[in-house]
């Protein structure tokens, strides 16, 4: 009977680790595990820019871009012929391109192609101002690994010599999927020039507690400092959607790095995560770790 046991949970353990196992095989140890990236947009004539500023993901480790269009079929076209050219761009820069065709909601086909592919990085480009929170919620479910929400609308990409990654902020309320973030953040360590790692607060701390909260500062900040990473730790009070986008217009961050937290309160229900709230409203892209 105890070896029947043992044989149960042992296989319940396997099948665990396989469940498991595509969730942290993208980041390991602070290095980048996976090797495709998911393209996908929903609108006419993207512009190159997004991409341009991830050239630099080459460098630590990914090999394969996949173009994906959710356009129908009288709209595709023209995204189809930019696709091709973009192809051409993107062997220079030592990235395989794909292209493929899905032509249903941007969640879904993000879905389909995770299936398929696994993907281990997503990129949604797409209108911000025309979809709710809800979206980007389904947009985060729906890729199960780290995706980066880019707006239509591309004024707020600054264009630097290392991209998107150029002046990271990274938003950590101190929770496991905060700390599951950092462990992704630290696989771009080699595209990454400076970091802000900010924490809100929403009530009045004790001595004790700021003492507390001060060393996890000075511990988070030394971990990114040994990975190479000039970092900074800063504090703001207030509601967590306003001073986070404070701080990265303080710092002029290039993006706003956060792991999608559990709702916090019983508005959030309503609301939508603070993540994913964040994403919508940022000017500037987010990248959300599930």
């Amino acid at each position: 009977m105890a070896r029947h046991i043992f044989h149960i949970v042992r296989h319940a353990y396997c099948i665990i680790q396989i469940k498991c196992k595509f969730k942290i095989f993208l980041y390991k140890n602070g290095e980048i595990m996976g090797r495709k990236i998911l393209y996908a947009t929903d609108i006419s004539k993207p512009s190159f820019r997004v991409l341009e500023e991830l050239s630099g993901l080459r460098n630590i480790g990914f090999e394969e871009i996949i173009f994906l269009c959710t356009m129908e079929k009288e709209n595709k076209t023209a995204n189809l012929v930019l696709f091709e050219q973009w192809k051409e761009k993107l062997n220079n820069y030592g990235l395989k391109a794909t292209i493929k065709i899905d032509p249903g909601s941007l969640s879904n086909s993000i879905l389909n192609a995770r299936n398929e592919d696994r993907i281990s990085f997503a990129i949604a480009h797409f209108n911000k101002t025309s979809c709710g929170n809800s979206n980007v919620r389904d947009l985060v479910k729906a890729a199960n690994a780290p995706i980066l929400i880019v707006d239509k609308d591309e004024t707020a990409l600054k264009v630097t010599s290392k991209g998107l990654f150029e002046r990271v902020l990274f938003a950590t309320d101190w929770s496991p999927e905060s700390e599951k973030t950092l462990q992704c953040l630290l696989g771009f360590k080699e595209l990454i020039s400076e970091l802000d790692i900010v924490n809100v607060l929403h009530e009045k701390l004790t001595v004790r507690d700021l003492r507390q909260l001060m060393k996890k500062l000075r511990e988070t900040r030394k971990r990114c400092l040994e990975q190479g990473i000039d970092t900074e730790y800063h504090l703001y009070a207030g509601k967590t959607i306003d001073e986070i986008m404070l701080a990265a217009k303080d710092y002029n961050s290039t993006l706003i790095v956060m792991g999608t937290t559990p709702k916090q309160s019983f508005k959030d229900i309503f609301l939508g995560k603070p993540s994913c709230r964040i994403a919508k409203m940022a000017s500037v892209p987010t990248l959300l770790v599930p």
